[in-house]
């Protein structure tokens, strides 16, 4: 099974494919629905860049060697 990371570049290629397409004017859709698309496509985007830079995140130790502090629950 594919990782997650693996999993979202392939869903961000799609999704600029699809708004490439859509820019371009190569698809079946009306104006007003190839606008609604093209703002779908847009938001679904940014929310996939979004996750893909929280999995890049990698964890910093502190410089005097004590362990982290636990997060507030």
């Amino acid at each position: 099974m594919a990782d997650a990371k693996e999993v979202l570049e392939m869903m961000k290629k799609v999704a600029q494919i699809r708004i490439d397409m859509l820019k371009d004017g190569i698809t079946y859709h009306e104006d007003d629905k190839r606008s609604q698309y093209l703002q779908a496509y847009e938001d679904k985007l940014r929310d996939i860049e979004r996750l893909l830079r929280r999995l890049n995140i990698r964890l910093v130790h502190n410089k005097d060697g004590l362990p982290p502090a636990e997060p507030p629950q």
